[in-house]
């Protein structure tokens, strides 16, 4: 049941390719209209865009100094500037750079649909999985806006199609590493194709395809890992959000490790998105079932798709043991979790009587959970509402700075990114933290202050009055030494001040 011709039959058709344009269709369609940088990294990717296609090199042009980019992999941001030489108008060029990551998902979504001939499951059952996990309204709200995902997830699919392959020629093997290594720089968490590859294949006795794959790895990845050993040192400390990941690193300690080892945190965002909202002594028992028929569903396709499996395998145990939300992470390969989970289903179903009873029931209980919020969000286009939010008073301050800022002011933003692609002027961020296990502490007052008089700040703008940074804000514009004056305010919305360091 896993090649071609058990697809053959009166409806003939070539299904990958329906589902891969269906997919880049229905990302176009998804896309908001929102502001570049509303979500904070889409606007960086785009900086580093505009950095690359001018010829400026890699490095945070938003930021007074322009210090080298070293958190974030060069290879969407370079993909993007291509992209902006052919159309360098901001922002009417967004809607090519929309074009481009449709056709990135809709290419990611024809190889999952090839590949996926080989996990034991019907053609029916295959697609339905991975067109409802296209769908999934966390996944359009994810590829709305401009982040690498999409990219990441066409290199990964290419990568692990080719090294599933059974070929006697070198060559797939190594475009495999080379995928997996652009892969890497991409997002870093590609690091997990570069090692699970080679891995999956020196299991299967395939030794030598193996050093060739991990030995293109390394060749594409090596100038990245230069470039941010060399540079990685130009970057303030205090700006954790533009640090290399090592910083990252020394500042959680084990904690996320540990925790994430015990709770699998990785694993829950599945059974949130499918399960219907209950009492927890419903839901826990359900997502464990769940989480157990999407690992059986794994065991079950390792014996063809090996380096797949263990791609995935490594993805999730990184997503549950790194500081950040794993959310972000798991909803891109939402898809293949799908199809992991109509194996595990399928495999109950063949137990017997009692155990089909339970596969129908709990296909049920999901179907009763998922169908009616997607139904809402794409009926609604909800997916699309919290980047439309943000834009509205973050657009306010973008027009405002632009239009009554002078050209040498230097912002403090919670968004600086998208201030400087919109109004033209330099930004800082305005929330510093350092990260605290898994969760993050704000810089103290007096340190948040201090960085933006070495910065050269002359202005503060805000999206709201909550938040540590309005807090600094209304206790500054409280003194009688002028430090924050209110250029325009409106009730409970964003705000503009101009600032000077306190004498």
């Amino acid at each position: 049941m896993t090649g071609k011709a058990t697809e053959r039959g009166p409806f003939d058709l070539p299904w990958p390719g329906l589902l891969g344009l269906g997919v880049f269709l229905l990302t176009l369609w998804a896309q908001p209209g929102a502001l570049v940088g509303v979500f904070y990294d889409d606007g960086i990717y785009v900086t580093g865009a505009k950095a690359l296609a001018e010829g400026q090199g890699y490095r945070n042009i938003h930021l007074p100094g322009a210090p080298p980019m070293v958190h974030y992999p060069v290879l969407y941001p370079a993909m993007l500037s291509l992209l902006w030489r052919l159309w360098p108008a901001f922002p009417a060029n967004v809607t090519l750079f929309a074009l481009g990551d449709a056709a990135a998902l809709g290419a990611a979504a024809w190889i999952m649909a090839v590949h996926g001939r080989r996990i034991p499951v019907p053609a029916p059952g295959r697609y339905l999985a991975l067109a409802l996990g296209f769908m999934a309204f966390p996944l359009l709200a994810l590829v709305g806006v401009r982040f690498a995902e999409p990219l990441f997830l066409v290199l990964v699919a290419g990568a692990v199609a080719l090294a599933d392959r059974e070929s006697a020629d070198p060559k797939p093997f190594l475009a495999a590493g080379a995928l997996a290594g652009l892969a890497a720089l991409s997002r870093t968490i590609g690091i997990c194709a570069v090692a699970a590859i080679p891995l999956a294949l020196w299991l299967r006795g395939r030794r030598r395809s193996a050093l060739l794959a991990l030995a293109a790895a390394v060749v594409v990845l090596t100038p990245w890992v230069i470039w941010v050993a060399l540079r990685a040192g130009d970057i303030d400390p205090r700006l954790t959000n533009y640090t290399a990941y090592g910083q990252v690193v020394g500042q959680t300690g084990p904690g996320p490790l540990l925790q994430g080892l015990l709770t699998l945190r990785a694993l829950w965002p599945l059974p949130e998105l499918v399960l219907p909202r209950m009492e927890p002594w419903g839901f826990w028992p359900l997502a464990v079932a769940i989480m157990g028929l999407t690992a059986w569903g794994a065991g079950g396709s390792l014996s063809r798709a090996p380096a797949l499996v263990a791609t995935l395998a490594c993805y999730l145990l990184i997503s549950t043991i790194w500081p950040f939300t794993p959310h972000r992470f798991v909803w891109i390969i939402v898809p293949w979790l799908g199809l992991w989970l109509a194996v595990g289903l399928l495999a109950l179903w063949r137990l017997g009587r009692a155990a089909r009873s339970a596969a129908v029931a709990l296909t049920l209980v999901m179907a009763a959970g998922y169908l009616p919020r997607q139904a809402l969000s794409l009926g609604e286009r909800r997916f699309a509402r919290p980047a439309q939010r943000m834009s509205q008073s973050l657009g306010v301050l973008a027009a405002s700075a632009g239009a009554e800022l002078p050209a040498d002011a230097v912002i403090a933003s919670e968004d600086e990114a998208l201030l400087y692609l919109y109004a033209g002027r330099r930004s800082v961020p305005s929330h510093l933290f350092r990260w605290q296990g898994i969760g993050t502490a704000p810089l103290s007052p007096e340190e948040t202050i201090r960085y933006w008089c070495d910065a050269g700040v002359t202005h503060l703008a805000l999206t709201g009055p909550g938040g540590p940074v309005g807090a600094i804000a209304a206790e500054l514009a409280q003194r009688s030494d002028t430090v924050v004056t209110p250029l325009f305010r409106i009730t409970n919305g964003p705000g503009l001040y101009r600032f000077r360091c306190p004498g």
